[in-house]
């Protein structure tokens, strides 16, 4: 090969214009790009993670058109606390991509995040499961109440701080749990775990 032949340059790699994209879309609010083990993480600020979903489901080159998941993590050192972090899936292009936000001033007992139900519906579980569990608040889900735990609980059992052993819940209960038709005991509170027909096990004689 003569030397005043250059070898064409590689095109860019999927991840590249995924990164490209994000910059083109948000500018400078792209905060950081974490590139590890062919995985790549996108962070943007809470406010923009909405547009950038929006730009990267209709980005025709690459058609983000799945949402694999939406998680978060809780770092109770940190400021900001949360991670919420999402997985998304070019069903097409078999491109994946994760993009993070981070939420949680100091003080902040109840962190906002725009929802992306719109987006994509399969969020609307998501979302709700990291409202229950993690106590984030998604701004514009259209249903957000808890998923897994009883709708009088008050705590968010997935952040560090949350007892390992449970609750002490005071006599008589059944490992805490009291029927909706009968009243709380006495010093018992919120965090009792209520179910619409007695306690789990408990057998109805006449089924």
């Amino acid at each position: 090969m003569a030397d005043s032949e250059q070898v064409p340059a590689a095109p860019p790699t999927l991840a590249e214009r995924t990164v490209a994209l994000a910059r083109d879309v948000l500018g400078d609010d792209v905060l950081e790009v974490v590139a590890f083990r062919d995985e790549t993480t996108i962070i943007v600020p809470p406010a923009r993670i909405a547009a950038l979903c929006q730009a990267l489901r209709d980005a025709p080159e690459l058609r983000y058109d799945f949402l694999a998941d939406v998680t978060a993590v809780d770092w109770p050192d940190r400021v900001p606390r949360f991670d919420v972090v999402y997985h998304l899936l070019s069903i097409p292009t078999r491109a994946v991509v994760r993009l993070k936000v981070r939420v949680g001033d100091e003080g902040e007992e109840q962190p906002h995040v725009p929802s992306v139900e719109a987006i994509w519906p399969a969020a609307n579980w998501f979302e709700r499961e990291i409202y229950d569990l993690f106590g984030l608040v998604f701004d514009g889900h259209p249903d957000l109440r808890r998923i897994m735990m009883p709708d009088d609980w008050t705590t968010h059992p997935l952040r560090k701080d949350y007892p390992l052993t449970g609750f002490v819940l005071p006599d008589p209960h059944w490992g805490g749990q009291v029927p909706f038709g009968e009243p709380l005991p006495p010093g018992t509170g919120q965090q009792t775990l209520r179910t619409p027909g007695g306690a789990p096990g408990d057998i109805d004689p006449e089924k």
